[in-house]
C-alpha cells in the first residue's frame, strides 16, 4: 500500500510539474507574439516586413549595376587568341618560268603544321555613346528610386486606412455594447412592469424583442472588428496569430496630421518626378541615336607566337617566333543617318508623350489638392456639428430617462430617443473617422506621404 501510494504522489508531481511548464511555455509564447502598435508605428512595421517592397528596392540595385556597366565599357578589352591547323598536303603555288627553272612550274610552299598564340587589345578612344548610355543609366537610378518611393507610399495609405478602420469598428462595437445594455436595462424594467401589470403583455415581448436584436447587432460589430484587425496584421505582414493592440485612439494627436499646409507644390509628388525624369531619358536618347551617326575610333594591339614546322612537335623552340603590331581603327557610318532617322522620329513621338502626360498628370494633381482640401475644410465642419448634436443628444436622453423611470415618459418614446443618440453616436463617430482619411488624403496630394 505505501508502495502505490508513493506511485501515485510520484505520478501527480510529474503531471503537475509538466502541467506548469506548458503554463510557463504558453505564457512566454503569448509574450513573444504580442505587438502593441501606434499608426506610425505600425506603418514602419509593414514597409520592413513586406516581401514585396524588399523585392522592389533590388531594382534600384539593378538600375545601379546598369551604371557600372556603362562605365566599364572604356576599359580596355583584353582578350587570348588561338589557331591551330595541320595540313598533310599544302596548296601548290604556280612559279612562272625563269624563276626557278626555264620552264613554269606548280610548287607546295609553307609547313604543315602552323599554329598561332597571341593576346588582342582593343581600346575605344571616341564613342559618344559610351557617355550617353551611363548618363541614362544613372537617370534610370533615378527613376527605380521614385517608383519605390511610389509603392511605399500606397502600402503606408493601405496600412494608415486600415488601422484606422480597426479604431472605427472597435468604437463601433463599444457603441453597440453600451446600446445592448440599454436595452437589456430596458427588457428588466419592462419584465418588472409586466409582472405587476401595468404594460400589457407585448410591449414587453417588444422590449424583449429590441434586446435580442441589440445582442445580434453587438456580435456583428465584434466580427467586423475582427475582420478589420485580421486586415492590419496582413498589411504589416505579421502572422495571424498575434495578439496585436493599437495603441492610438481615434481623438489620438498622432493621427492628427499637419493639417493644411501653405506649401501646395504639385512637383512634390512622386508621380510628376517620374515623369520629369522620363523627360529627361527621353532628350537623351534621342541624342543617343544621333550619335550613332558619328564615326567612333578605337586602338587595338597584338602580340603572338607563332609555330611552324612539318610536325606537331610544339617542344621545338627553334620554330617558335613571335611578332606583333598595333593601329588605330576608324569606324565612319554611310548609311547610319537613313536609319536613324526613323528611330529619331519614334524617339521624338515618345518624348511628346511623355510631356502631354506630364501636363496633364500636373493639372490631376492640382485638382486633387484643391478637391482634399475642400473635403478636409468640410470633413472638420462635420465633425465639429455632430460632436454638438451628440453632446445634445446625450441630454435629451438623460432628461426623458429620468421621465421614463418615474412614469411620466412612454417606453416607445424613449426608445424614439434611443435611436436619435444611436444615430447621433454613428454620425460622429463617422465625421471623426471622414477627417482623418480626408487629411491623409490631403497630406498624399501634396506629396507629404
Amino acid at each position: 500500500m505505501n508502495i502505490a501510494l508513493k506511485e501515485k504522489i510520484s505520478v501527480k508531481r510529474v503531471v503537475a510539474i509538466l502541467l506548469l511548464l506548458t503554463i510557463h511555455a504558453k505564457a512566454q509564447q503569448q509574450n513573444v507574439s504580442s505587438l502593441s502598435l501606434g499608426i506610425q508605428q505600425a506603418i514602419d512595421m509593414g514597409l520592413k516586413n513586406r516581401f514585396d517592397v524588399q523585392s522592389r528596392r533590388f531594382n534600384v540595385g539593378l538600375s545601379n549595376s546598369e551604371v557600372s556597366k556603362t562605365k566599364k565599357e572604356w576599359i580596355p578589352e583584353i582578350s587570348g587568341v588561338g589557331n591551330m591547323r595541320y595540313s598533310p598536303q599544302l596548296q601548290g603555288t604556280y612559279v612562272p618560268a625563269h624563276f626557278f627553272s626555264p620552264d613554269a612550274m606548280v610548287i607546295a610552299l609553307g609547313a604543315k603544321s602552323l599554329a598561332v598564340f597571341g593576346l588582342d587589345l582593343n581600346q575605344a578612344i571616341f564613342r559618344p555613346g559610351i557617355t550617353t548610355d551611363t548618363k541614362i543609366a544613372k537617370r534610370n537610378v533615378a527613376l527605380s528610386e521614385e517608383r519605390v518611393k511610389q509603392d511605399e507610399n500606397t502600402i503606408k495609405e493601405n496600412i494608415a486606412f486600415a488601422y484606422l478602420n480597426v479604431l472605427l469598428k472597435d468604437l463601433q462595437a463599444k457603441i453597440t455594447a453600451d446600446e445592448e445594455q440599454r436595452y437589456k436595462e430596458y427588457a428588466e424594467i419592462a419584465s418588472g412592469k409586466y409582472k405587476l401589470g401595468t404594460i400589457i403583455e407585448n410591449d414587453y415581448l417588444k422590449a424583449k424583442l429590441d434586446y435580442e436584436n441589440a445582442k445580434v447587432e453587438t456580435q456583428k460589430a465584434q466580427q467586423n472588428y475582427a475582420l478589420a484587425l485580421d486586415n492590419v496584421k496582413y498589411q504589416i505582414n505579421v502572422p495571424a496569430e498575434t495578439q496585436l493592440v493599437l495603441t492610438d485612439t481615434l481623438n489620438s494627436q498622432n493621427l492628427t496630421l499637419n493639417g493644411l499646409s501653405s506649401k501646395t507644390d504639385a512637383n512634390n509628388r512622386t508621380e510628376i518626378k517620374q515623369l520629369q525624369i522620363q523627360q529627361e531619358i527621353n532628350k537623351m536618347q534621342i541624342n543617343k541615336t544621333k550619335q550613332n551617326a558619328l564615326p567612333s575610333l578605337s586602338f587595338y594591339a597584338n602580340y603572338s607566337q607563332q609555330f611552324t614546322y612539318t610536325n606537331l612537335d610544339y617542344s621545338l623552340k627553334q620554330w617558335w617566333t613571335p611578332f606583333n603590331y598595333m593601329g588605330l581603327r576608324l569606324n565612319v557610318p554611310i548609311t547610319s543617318n537613313f536609319k536613324n532617322a526613323s528611330s529619331i522620329h519614334e524617339q521624338k513621338i515618345k518624348a511628346m508623350q511623355t510631356d502631354l502626360n506630364l501636363k496633364q498628370k500636373i493639372s490631376d494633381v492640382n485638382y486633387e489638392i484643391q478637391k482634399t482640401t475642400t473635403e478636409l475644410n468640410n470633413s472638420q465642419q462635420n465633425m465639429q456639428i455632430t460632436k454638438s448634436n451628440y453632446n445634445l443628444s446625450k441630454q435629451i436622453y438623460e432628461n426623458q430617462k429620468q421621465q421614463q423611470q418615474v412614469g411620466s415618459l412612454q417606453y416607445t418614446q424613449l426608445l424614439e430617443t434611443n435611436r436619435s443618440l444611436n444615430m447621433a453616436e454613428q454620425n460622429y463617430i463617422k465625421a471623426v473617422y471622414d477627417y482623418l482619411l480626408s487629411n491623409i488624403n490631403y497630406q498624399k496630394a501634396i506629396g507629404n506621404f
